[in-house]
């Protein structure tokens, strides 16, 4: 053991590692079985908390039958997924009501296939009208027939896609991923409401047909302290909603949630300044003039500026100074 006890130390984490292991092993085996599933449903769908007579009558299909399965049943649930009021009524506890959300929502039962179909929007690599939505295993993605760039590949939970055509289901996966990515921007993960940040990362975008070999591409790579939690979308899509962003468009007429994440538009452009530590630079020009942010990890925009084009040029998206590299890319 060395002097400052670091062997004991390791010794405690591993034992708590274990015991919170078993924790979540008999946190999941309580919910092994349909009636306590089914109990759970019942108590998220009833207004009030229920008494067990009525509860009984819910999740039973043959009430004439024997309380004490039912009972025996509740007993598992009861503590860690259910609790009673004053009353002795029961009622979810907030492990229950995520454990009833999560099923509602699909995300353990359902998987969500569906074909590719073609979407409105030109490729912001290309230039081509060939834009294509598909959703594969709960994930959705938007990319490019012509060039073959997927622009933007994220999971998205089953109920989201439940009832919606494709149209709908890409304006909730915006809504949605704009959300979590405000989170993450502000150290929140989007999951757990654990600690969570979004560093700078550099991959290799293999499936950029104008990225020469060797040359890699700034991503935000969000990841979580305490869960899994784990994102990467390219800088600027991390920046979409940025108040810095969303007044400079707002002041010239465009309305930032009108471009969807997979597509923000050609104005938009990124140019990497160093490596280590990371820094990049994403520029917005438009209607004459250029907004310039300094991002580094976080993602954190440590500095921003606003340069008027020479001669009032209209908005082109290309920054000639700076040869900014477009800002498209796979997630």
């Amino acid at each position: 053991m060395s002097d400052d006890g670091s062997a004991g130390e390791d010794r405690s984490d591993g034992a708590e590692e274990a015991a919170a292991a078993v924790a979540a092993d008999d946190a999941f085996a309580a919910l092994g079985d349909e009636t306590r599933l089914r109990t759970v449903r019942e108590l998220a769908a009833a207004d009030r908390p229920l008494g067990f007579t009525d509860l009984f009558e819910r999740v039973v299909d043959d009430p004439s039958k024997p309380s004490a399965g039912f009972a025996y049943h509740l007993r598992k649930l009861n503590g860690r997924y259910v609790d009673t009021d004053d009353d002795g009524d029961y009622r979810l506890t907030f492990a229950g009501r995520q454990a009833a959300r999560a099923l509602a929502a699909g995300v353990y039962t359902e998987r969500v296939d569906r074909e590719p179909e073609p979407i409105d929007g030109d490729c912001p690599v290309c230039s081509a009208a060939s834009l294509e939505a598909r959703i594969a295993d709960n994930h959705v993605a938007v990319a490019c027939v012509d060039c073959g760039t997927e622009l933007l590949a994220l999971p998205f939970p089953p109920s989201g896609v439940r009832g919606r055509d494709t149209a709908d289901v890409l304006a909730a996966f915006d809504a949605y991923h704009r959300a979590r990515l405000r989170q993450l921007a502000d150290g929140v993960c989007p999951d757990c409401a654990g600690r969570a940040r979004g560093p700078i990362a550099f991959v290799e975008p293999t499936d950029l047909p104008d990225v020469e070999d060797g040359e890699s591409r700034p991503v935000v790579a969000g990841a979580c302290a305490e869960c899994d939690f784990s994102i990467r979308v390219p800088v600027s899509v991390a920046l979409a909603d940025h108040p810095t962003v969303v007044a400079f468009l707002d002041e010239r007429g465009v309305d930032a949630r009108e471009r969807p994440l997979w597509n923000l538009g050609p104005e938009w452009s990124e140019a990497v300044l160093s490596t280590d530590p990371p820094a990049v630079r994403v520029s917005v020009a438009l209607a004459g003039a250029t907004l310039r942010l300094l991002v580094g990890n976080g993602p954190t925009v440590v500095d921003a500026e606003r340069v008027e084009a020479a001669g009032g040029r209209g908005a082109s998206g290309d920054d000639a100074e700076d040869q900014d590299a477009t800002a498209a890319g796979s997630s």
